[in-house]
């Protein structure tokens, strides 16, 4: 128990008829027993059980729920909650663990719900939200001012000073960005200081930016242009100018390949001279028809063949033909008899000489000269075709020669 002390102030005083108590603190007592815990309170939010799809603005959707506890008493329609993935909804209806959630109509909520139809999935959160606030004012009527310049894409007729480019039929459009300025011109030539960048081939440019050296040429590699200067090949130069290029051929005159042949009769009558009986076609100057001729020649391998007694042409071009012959007949009967030049064992080229005769002695000599054009491998051959009545005898002199004179 607390002490009792008497005041000091009662010394120059008449005493209290009470003594004053005066309480003075003892010693610490050992901590109490812990209090019982307080009642839980009850939960802010809850989750949906069941997925649903978002309703129409305006339209209503049910929604299942793990608890309602948390959802205010109060008129329905006027608390929000938020819908995990959806937004805020406006609730209608309170049914237990069942709701009734309305999308708000166009233009209640500032920032839009999630589209309508989209599937929000069970185990969504959703929370109590605050109310929607009011509606604010309208804004101020806007507009452009009357008294500024604007560039349009169409027509405005609000905007009388208004240019629109949909209205242009002509001209180019020119801007020098956000910080700069615009205009809008109805020439038809761009002037060159407003052009800039590489025009692309597919809008009829090059794709090139570099300037061409004297004598470059734009030549095409598959994929665009290129700037390149001619390539010289054998026996060419090129000389590049400033707007020129000059071609030259270097080659010498190529060198012409001339071809001669000669094949002469050197044996006489009864002696080594060919000898055409009545009726028969020989060639003079064939080993095969006249096994005992005698004969020389000049060039005599640059394609002649004795055996046959054809002249082979090696080379392509124009050949120079001359047959001259020395004809005697066997005998005084009178007869005729013909030569002629052949290509290629079927066709008779030129001129044919015929004649005739009564004698036994020398007629000629008779020529015949053609100028041909061969190619290589035709071949030519020299015929002679005597009459029924009298054979004759080819005479020592008589020859056939052959020219090239041009490719």
């Amino acid at each position: 128990m607390p002490s009792q002390l008497v005041s000091s102030s009662g010394c120059c005083q008449p005493c209290d008829s009470e003594p004053v108590v005066v309480n003075i603190p003892g010693p610490q007592g050992a901590a109490g027993a812990n209090g019982t815990n307080g009642t839980n309170g009850i939960d802010s939010f809850t989750y949906t059980t069941a997925s649903f799809f978002v309703p129409a603005l305006g339209a209503s959707v049910f929604v299942y729920v793990t608890a309602s506890d948390f959802l205010p008493e109060s008129v329905a329609g006027q608390f929000f909650v938020s819908v995990q993935g959806l937004g805020y909804m406006q609730v209608t209806s309170v049914d237990g663990l069942r709701l009734t959630l309305q999308n708000p109509a166009a233009g209640v909520l500032s920032i839009p719900n999630a589209i309508p139809t989209t599937l929000i999935p069970a185990g969504s959160l959703i929370t109590l939200a605050g109310a929607v606030g009011p509606q604010g004012p309208s804004g101020a009527a806007g507009g452009a001012s009357s008294a500024g310049t604007y560039i349009v894409r169409t027509p405005d007729a609000s905007i009388p000073s208004a240019t629109a480019l949909d209205s242009l039929s002509a001209g180019y459009l020119k801007t020098q960005g956000s910080g700069g300025f615009g205009a809008v011109s109805t020439v038809a030539s761009v002037p060159v200081a407003d052009i800039s960048g590489v025009l692309p081939i597919a809008k009829g440019g090059t794709n090139l930016s570099s300037t061409p050296t004297n004598g470059q040429l734009l030549i095409g590699n598959g994929s665009g242009f290129t700037l390149a200067q001619l390539t010289a090949g054998s026996n060419v130069t090129i000389t590049p100018s400033a707007g020129g290029i000059t071609i030259a051929a270097t080659a010498p005159a190529s060198t012409f390949s001339y071809v001669t042949f000669t094949r002469r009769v050197t044996g006489t009558p009864g002696s080594g001279a060919p000898d055409v009986g009545a009726s028969l076609t020989k060639n003079p100057f064939s080993l095969t028809d006249f096994p005992s001729g005698s004969w020389n020649g000049i060039d005599t391998a640059s394609g002649f063949t004795a055996s046959t007694g054809r002249f082979t042409a090696a080379l392509s071009g124009y050949y120079s033909i001359d047959v001259a012959l020395m004809l005697s007949a066997y005998t005084g009967t009178a007869s005729s008899v013909s030569f002629r030049i052949r290509k290629n064992g079927v066709t008779d080229i030129g001129p044919t000489n015929s004649q005739s005769t009564n004698s036994t002695s020398i007629s000629g000599p008779f020529f015949i000269q053609y100028i041909d054009q061969a190619s290589a491998g035709d071949y030519y051959e020299i015929l002679v075709t005597t009459g029924s009545l009298n054979g004759y005898y080819v005479r020592e002199g008589a020859s056939f020669s052959i020219q090239r004179i041009q490719a």
